[in-house]
């Protein structure tokens, strides 16, 4: 990944989607923005104890850090699902979207950012072919996998936390990526952000049996024919920890949705994994294990240029 600063704003981008011109993304550090305390820097979130002004503040930075900030955006109630939502409002209608982002007017220092006020659809999985729409989702330690069709010109951001990546998302996108917009698994490019890394994430031996099909969710169940790839994807490993007599189980979050992507037929070389533990750099993002769930929500965005507006 490649680091870019305007400003107080740090932001990464990955290497593999630069040489395309024709998309903007970007994803966002804490530094900058306006948050105080627990949430100091660029938190997006509302829903976790921040000032709504604080985060309003930053959601605009954010989008003028990208000369994005005139254009509507999408967003998704994340809810650790594999459900994924298709943004096409040519062929929808486009108030049925509520995002974080766009659409009612809130000023700032005189300028308006623009808001929406239907609810969000809930999904862990955001595709669109539409020009001029970013896709924004806020994470803190879940993984971001971003994803980018240069042939059909597709692009989308997948939610891949341990219940997600469980659930089969980053299987669930491709296959809606395939069926919807006729992708080819060889083409699409899929990028990981930051996000817990190996090193930090211990999880329960019901995390696992999860995994491995031995328990099953009471609510949202994996579906059937994703059983097998979540099974045979699952990445554990035994470490041990300085302050534990005992080896602990953790689960590689990075590894698990990178063969996931695997299986669903994506060259080696299109996908780009984080070299960043958020877990371990509460400096650059925010973490929801290291920081005790008092933290905000750092942003991922990605958009394709409309090109009308840029000639």
């Amino acid at each position: 990944m490649i680091e870019q600063q305007r400003g107080s704003v740090r932001y990464l981008q990955f290497s593999q989607l630069l040489p395309f011109s024709e998309i903007v993304h970007g994803v966002f550090t804490r530094h900058g923005g306006y948050s105080a305390g627990s949430y100091t820097g660029l938190n997006v979130s509302f829903g976790v104890g921040d000032e709504p002004e604080s985060a309003i503040r930053n959601r605009l930075l954010v989008l003028e850090t990208l000369g994005l900030e005139n254009r509507p955006c999408a967003t998704l109630w994340q809810v650790h699902g594999a459900d994924v939502a298709i943004l096409d409002p040519e062929n929808e209608v486009w108030d049925d979207w509520r995002s974080d982002w766009p659409y009612r007017s809130y000023s700032v220092d005189g300028r308006k950012l623009q808001w929406t006020f239907k609810a969000r659809r809930k999904a862990d999985a955001i595709l669109t072919r539409q020009r001029g729409i970013p896709l924004v989702l806020s994470f803190a330690d879940c993984v971001p996998i971003v994803l980018y069709d240069p042939v059909q010109h597709v692009i989308g951001i997948a939610h891949g936390g341990w219940r997600g990546t469980a659930r089969g998302v980053a299987l669930a996108a491709i296959e809606t990526m395939r069926s919807r917009f006729d992708s080819q698994p060889r083409d699409i490019r899929a990028s990981l952000a930051p996000s817990i890394g190996p090193c930090c994430y211990e999880v329960s031996e019901d995390v696992r049996a999860l995994f491995l099909g031995q328990e099953a969710f009471p609510d949202i169940p994996t579906g059937e024919h994703y059983r097998g790839a979540v099974r045979e994807s699952a990445a554990f490993s035994m470490k041990q920890r300085a302050d534990r007599l005992a080896p602990t189980l953790h689960l590689d979050l990075w590894e698990t949705n990178r063969n996931q992507l695997l299986m669903a037929g994506l060259l080696p070389e299109h996908i780009e994994l984080p070299d960043l533990c958020t877990s371990c750099r509460t400096d650059l993002f925010f973490s929801h294990r290291a920081e005790q769930g008092k933290t905000g929500r750092f942003p991922v965005v990605i958009t394709l240029k409309d090109e009308e507006r840029e000639n």
